[in-house]
């Protein structure tokens, strides 16, 4: 049986599956208004819901760039007039506006129409909505439950390839400025001596840029030497063509629409590939300044080729690490849902097998011999062993897959439950267990909280010699932003090189019958302690006794003064 999907934004934590280092909230940045100047770029999160806003933050906020927010498709419209922003993180089911028509809106505008915008949606959106989404424009879809690495990973291409961009157009204007600086010395000399001062110009002639003197019509009247070297062509042979001529067909249009402007008297820049001797285009960008009192063009090219192939590499690795976030996504919710169908149906046959052994005996103990009996109950112990791996296995797979909202607890009371609930077994070990708290309340789900503390006192009184009576302590302290709540017992310890791997599945470092266990139980502490965005870990040393820890957030002072107490 596979289990639904999580709804998009169905709880304010249900967005994300967060790291404990995702979910730290002093991290968090909150740019009332975008950064303008600076080397951080802006990225745009739209959303109604501020839980989710606030989620988005927390995992992007390692970027160190500025998040800007926007709760209303309007809103967006308005920042994206001010502010230029290297990505648009935008929610399909809004109020009002919906994603769609923001879009759509931001398309239709020139300043904004290649600015890349990521759909945020839920895994049960049509086919047909998704391809709405990339006919407007959209580069990507996030779906939910969002993964915080592969959102990190996907925005940071576009933040990265948005810095280089601008880092290009700086670099360009500051050349212009240069070029424009030069040009401008350079028309100070009469008309009459052009040729032979731009003969004697060792600038003009020794310059490692592409310099020209064109006409209005668009004849190169003299060039350096570096044009030859970059295209092949010999100078006659560029002068005798205009230049447009040497223009791949696409970007033509474009430079016909920058010679307009240079006869209208504007200085310009421009980008296009320029055909080769050999056949090959190169990437140029020039810069061009008019002198239309003569009615000559200055211009100061340079081969961008390097560049533009960097910027074409960029694209094509956005692209396969998009592919691959795919597919490594779909094969772990594939993995996800077949161990929870593998959990949950092959318990059925299991109970069959256990309860006709049980029949078995119940009903031809007289027909079995001695060994028949044996064998017997070997099939009812393996098959109940089995069933609780199973249950076990079926518990951790619900820990990754089920909605766990967090909220305030009271320690003493949560604690007092697991121990009501262990009290023939307590009383079976003759146990005594002591309660310290010198933190009474953190942040965490119920229910998971007692399951967590719940294996970890079973395990305190289990792994305990049969001749010594087990002796437990619980104690809570708080660390900073964050409550320990320590379990202690007086049993066999563990070795320090292994004190890694007790919470690995499946890992059991005792064999011994007297110490039964699936190896699931410390698993399913450390994956549910982390879904509460805490952290585990152990203190042992062999026959010493072993301390487990478990860290929560602290509650927050305004939620536990307004929440009343449990108990």
């Amino acid at each position: 049986m596979n289990p639904a999907p999580n709804r998009l934004f169905g709880e304010p934590r249900d967005i994300v599956s967060m790291s404990p280092q995702d979910s730290h909230a002093d991290s968090i940045r909150f740019d009332a208004e975008p950064d303008v100047m600076g080397d951080k770029a802006n990225i745009l999160l739209v959303d109604d819901r501020s839980d989710k806003l606030l989620a988005l933050q927390a995992v992007l906020s390692s970027l160190d760039q500025n998040l800007v927010i926007a709760r209303s498709g309007k809103e967006a419209l308005r920042h994206l007039l001010q502010t230029e922003f290297a990505v648009i993180l935008l929610d399909v089911s809004m109020p009002g506006m919906d994603g769609f028509e923001t879009a759509s809106m931001i398309r239709k505008r020139p300043a904004t129409e290649h600015t890349p915008i990521i759909f945020v949606t839920s895994m049960n959106q049509s086919e047909n909505q998704i391809a709405r989404g990339y006919q407007l424009g959209a580069v990507d879809y996030i779906l939910t439950p969002i993964v915080p690495t592969v959102l990190r990973s996907k925005v940071s291409v576009f933040v990265e390839l948005y810095k280089r961009t601008e880092e290009i157009k700086r670099q360009a204007e500051r050349l212009r400025h240069l070029e424009e600086a030069a040009l401008k010395r350079q028309l100070t000399d009469a008309v009459d001596r052009l040729e032979a001062e731009t003969k004697r110009n060792r600038f003009f002639t020794l310059s490692l840029d592409m310099l020209a003197i064109a006409d209005f019509d668009g004849f190169m009247l003299q060039l350096n030497p570096n044009w030859e070297k970059t295209l092949g062509y010999n100078e006659n042979e560029l002068r005798t063509r205009p230049g447009i001529e040497f223009v791949h067909p696409a970007d033509q249009a474009g430079m016909a629409r920058e010679m307009n402007r240079l006869r209208a008297g504007e200085s310009c820049y421009f980008e296009g590939r320029y055909r080769c001797k050999q056949g090959a285009y190169r990437w140029l960008g020039w810069t061009a300044a008019p002198f239309p009192a003569e009615r000559l063009i200055y211009i100061f090219a340079r081969d961008i080729t390097p560049q533009k192939n960097s910027e074409a590499e960029i694209h094509q690795l956005n692209a396969q690490l998009n592919k691959r976030v795919q597919q490594l996504t779909d094969t772990n919710r594939e993995l996800e849902a077949f161990c929870y169908s593998i959990s949950h149906d092959l318990r059925a046959p299991l109970r069959a097998m256990h309860g006709f052994s049980q029949a078995l005996v119940a009903d031809h103990t007289e027909s079995l011999n001695e060994e028949g009996r044996h064998y017997v109950d070997r099939i009812a112990n393996s098959a109940k062993y089995m069933d609780s791996m199973l249950r076990d296995l079926l518990e951790y797979s619900r820990l990754t897959l089920c909605d766990l909202p967090v909220g305030p607890l009271d320690l003493e009371h949560e604690l007092g439950e697991v121990l009501r609930n262990l009290d023939q077994e307590i009383a079976a070990r003759r146990a005594a267990v002591e309660i310290t708290l010198d933190a009474r309340r953190a942040s965490a789900h119920p229910a998971t909280f007692r399951q967590v503390f719940w294996n970890l006192v079973t395990n305190a009184l289990k792994f305990v010699p049969h001749e010594r009576a087990p002796h437990v302590r619980i104690q809570s302290e708080q660390n900073g932003t964050h409550v320990r709540i320590s379990v202690i017992d007086n049993g066999i310890g563990i070795p320090a090189e292994h004190c890694d791997r007790v919470f690995n599945l499946f890992e059991r470092l005792h064999r011994d019958p007297a110490f039964p266990g699936t190896g699931v139980g410390l698993a399913v502490v450390r994956r549910a302690t982390e879904r509460m965005g805490g952290r585990v870990g152990v203190d042992s040393k062999p026959n010493e006794g072993s301390r487990f820890w478990v860290e929560l957030p602290v509650t927050n002072h305004e939620e536990t003064a307004d929440t009343p107490g449990r108990g």
